[in-house]
Protein backbone atom coordinates (compact mmCIF):
# COMPACT_ATOMS: atom_id res chain seq x y z
CA UNK A 1 0.00 0.00 0.00
CA UNK A 2 1.35 3.43 -0.95
CA UNK A 3 1.04 6.23 1.57
CA UNK A 4 0.64 9.71 0.24
CA UNK A 5 1.49 12.65 2.41
CA UNK A 6 -0.56 15.57 1.19
CA UNK A 7 -0.79 19.02 2.63
CA UNK A 8 -4.15 20.11 3.97
CA UNK A 9 -4.64 22.40 0.99
CA UNK A 10 -3.92 19.58 -1.43
CA UNK A 11 -6.39 17.33 0.41
CA UNK A 12 -8.98 20.06 0.15
CA UNK A 13 -8.52 20.31 -3.62
CA UNK A 14 -8.73 16.52 -4.00
CA UNK A 15 -11.95 16.38 -1.99
CA UNK A 16 -13.53 19.23 -3.97
CA UNK A 17 -12.59 17.54 -7.24
CA UNK A 18 -13.94 14.16 -6.13
CA UNK A 19 -17.21 15.65 -5.04
CA UNK A 20 -17.60 17.38 -8.38
CA UNK A 21 -17.85 20.86 -6.99
CA UNK A 22 -15.98 22.60 -9.74
CA UNK A 23 -17.53 25.93 -8.90
CA UNK A 24 -15.75 25.95 -5.54
CA UNK A 25 -12.33 25.60 -7.15
CA UNK A 26 -12.81 28.79 -9.15
CA UNK A 27 -11.63 30.85 -6.16
CA UNK A 28 -8.25 29.10 -6.30
CA UNK A 29 -7.64 29.52 -10.01
CA UNK A 30 -4.81 31.68 -11.28
CA UNK A 31 -6.89 33.59 -13.83
CA UNK A 32 -6.55 37.33 -13.84
CA UNK A 33 -9.61 39.06 -12.53
CA UNK A 34 -10.66 42.10 -14.56
CA UNK A 35 -13.04 44.74 -13.35
CA UNK A 36 -15.38 46.60 -15.68
CA UNK A 37 -14.10 50.00 -16.67
CA UNK A 38 -15.76 53.21 -15.59
CA UNK A 39 -17.06 54.78 -18.77
CA UNK A 40 -18.03 58.12 -17.25
CA UNK A 41 -15.67 60.93 -18.15
CA UNK A 42 -14.72 63.74 -15.89
CA UNK A 43 -15.87 67.00 -17.34
CA UNK A 44 -13.19 69.70 -17.27
CA UNK A 45 -13.99 72.74 -15.15
CA UNK A 46 -14.43 75.77 -17.37
CA UNK A 47 -11.90 78.50 -16.71
CA UNK A 48 -13.54 81.72 -15.65
CA UNK A 49 -12.14 85.12 -15.09
CA UNK A 50 -13.62 87.41 -12.47
CA UNK A 51 -13.71 91.01 -13.52
CA UNK A 52 -14.65 94.12 -11.61
CA UNK A 53 -17.35 95.94 -13.58
CA UNK A 54 -17.73 98.91 -11.25
CA UNK A 55 -17.47 102.29 -12.93
CA UNK A 56 -15.62 103.87 -10.03
CA UNK A 57 -13.21 101.05 -9.28
CA UNK A 58 -9.90 102.02 -7.69
CA UNK A 59 -6.93 102.71 -9.94
CA UNK A 60 -5.00 99.94 -8.19
CA UNK A 61 -7.39 97.35 -9.60
CA UNK A 62 -7.01 98.64 -13.14
CA UNK A 63 -3.26 98.18 -13.11
CA UNK A 64 -3.20 95.03 -11.01
CA UNK A 65 -2.82 94.48 -7.33
CA UNK A 66 0.57 94.19 -5.70
CA UNK A 67 0.63 92.41 -2.39
CA UNK A 68 3.55 92.38 -0.02
CA UNK A 69 3.44 90.02 2.91
CA UNK A 70 5.72 90.76 5.82
CA UNK A 71 6.97 87.83 7.88
CA UNK A 72 5.41 87.26 11.29
CA UNK A 73 7.30 88.89 14.13
CA UNK A 74 6.18 87.88 17.60
CA UNK A 75 5.60 90.65 20.12
CA UNK A 76 8.34 91.15 22.66
CA UNK A 77 7.79 89.45 25.99
CA UNK A 78 6.94 91.88 28.76
CA UNK A 79 8.62 91.08 32.04
CA UNK A 80 6.52 91.72 35.11
CA UNK A 81 7.89 94.86 36.75
CA UNK A 82 7.13 93.41 40.19
CA UNK A 83 9.72 90.72 39.57
CA UNK A 84 12.39 93.24 38.56
CA UNK A 85 11.75 95.81 41.28
CA UNK A 86 10.75 93.46 44.09
CA UNK A 87 7.50 95.39 44.62
CA UNK A 88 4.11 93.71 44.54
CA UNK A 89 2.18 94.35 41.35
CA UNK A 90 -1.37 95.67 41.44
CA UNK A 91 -2.99 93.22 39.02
CA UNK A 92 -6.50 93.81 40.34
CA UNK A 93 -6.24 91.28 43.17
CA UNK A 94 -6.60 92.28 46.79
CA UNK A 95 -4.79 89.27 48.25
CA UNK A 96 -1.51 87.91 46.89
CA UNK A 97 1.72 86.15 47.84
CA UNK A 98 0.06 83.92 50.47
CA UNK A 99 2.51 81.69 52.36
CA UNK A 100 1.91 79.19 55.17
CA UNK A 101 4.94 77.82 57.02
CA UNK A 102 6.19 75.57 58.50
CA UNK A 103 4.25 72.75 56.91
CA UNK A 104 3.79 70.23 58.56
CA UNK A 105 2.87 72.26 61.64
CA UNK A 106 3.70 71.23 65.21
CA UNK A 107 2.49 74.01 67.54
CA UNK A 108 2.85 77.42 65.85
CA UNK A 109 1.95 78.43 62.31
CA UNK A 110 3.23 81.48 60.43
CA UNK A 111 1.07 83.19 57.81
CA UNK A 112 2.40 85.75 55.36
CA UNK A 113 0.46 87.61 52.65
CA UNK A 114 0.22 90.92 50.80
CA UNK A 115 -2.84 93.19 50.61
CA UNK A 116 -3.15 95.78 47.83
CA UNK A 117 -5.58 97.93 49.85
CA UNK A 118 -7.13 98.10 53.30
CA UNK A 119 -9.79 95.41 53.55
CA UNK A 120 -11.52 93.06 56.02
CA UNK A 121 -9.51 89.84 56.33
CA UNK A 122 -10.77 86.57 57.76
CA UNK A 123 -8.51 83.56 58.27
CA UNK A 124 -10.23 80.28 59.18
CA UNK A 125 -9.07 76.71 59.71
CA UNK A 126 -11.31 74.07 58.10
CA UNK A 127 -11.21 70.29 58.46
CA UNK A 128 -10.87 67.95 55.50
CA UNK A 129 -14.68 67.87 55.02
CA UNK A 130 -14.93 71.67 54.92
CA UNK A 131 -16.28 72.17 58.44
CA UNK A 132 -15.02 75.29 60.21
CA UNK A 133 -12.78 74.40 63.16
CA UNK A 134 -11.62 77.84 64.33
CA UNK A 135 -11.24 81.44 63.19
CA UNK A 136 -7.68 82.73 63.57
CA UNK A 137 -8.27 86.32 62.43
CA UNK A 138 -11.24 88.49 61.49
CA UNK A 139 -10.54 92.23 61.29
CA UNK A 140 -9.78 95.15 58.99
CA UNK A 141 -6.12 95.02 57.92
CA UNK A 142 -4.17 97.88 56.25
CA UNK A 143 -2.54 97.41 52.85
CA UNK A 144 0.97 96.05 52.52
CA UNK A 145 2.84 92.93 53.64
CA UNK A 146 1.34 91.11 56.62
CA UNK A 147 2.93 88.49 58.89
CA UNK A 148 1.04 86.63 61.64
CA UNK A 149 1.97 83.83 64.03
CA UNK A 150 -0.72 81.68 65.68
CA UNK A 151 -0.46 78.99 68.36
CA UNK A 152 -2.59 76.02 67.24
CA UNK A 153 -1.37 73.26 69.55
CA UNK A 154 -4.50 73.35 71.75
CA UNK A 155 -6.98 73.87 68.88
CA UNK A 156 -6.12 71.07 66.41
CA UNK A 157 -5.53 67.33 66.55
CA UNK A 158 -3.11 65.59 64.19
CA UNK A 159 -4.35 65.41 60.61
CA UNK A 160 -4.96 67.37 57.41
CA UNK A 161 -6.60 70.80 57.47
CA UNK A 162 -7.22 73.76 55.19
CA UNK A 163 -6.55 77.42 55.94
CA UNK A 164 -8.98 79.77 54.17
CA UNK A 165 -7.86 83.37 53.60
CA UNK A 166 -10.78 85.70 52.79
CA UNK A 167 -10.03 89.30 51.76
CA UNK A 168 -13.05 91.21 50.49
CA UNK A 169 -14.60 88.91 47.88
CA UNK A 170 -11.40 86.93 47.22
CA UNK A 171 -10.62 83.57 48.80
CA UNK A 172 -7.40 81.56 48.83
CA UNK A 173 -7.19 78.10 50.41
CA UNK A 174 -3.95 76.42 51.53
CA UNK A 175 -3.55 72.87 52.84
CA UNK A 176 -1.62 72.10 56.02
CA UNK A 177 -0.68 68.99 57.91
CA UNK A 178 -0.72 69.07 61.72
CA UNK A 179 1.61 66.73 63.63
Amino acid sequence: MVKLYLSSFSRFLVIITLLGMTGATHAFSTEKLTLPRDTTKVQPVPKTKITDTRKDKPQVLKNGLKVTIEPFKPAPIKINTALKTGKKSDNGKLLSNVKVYPNPVASEINLSYHLNKEVNVTIKIMDFLGNEITTLLSQKIPSGNQDHTFNISSKLNSGLYFIRFIAGNETIVKRISVL
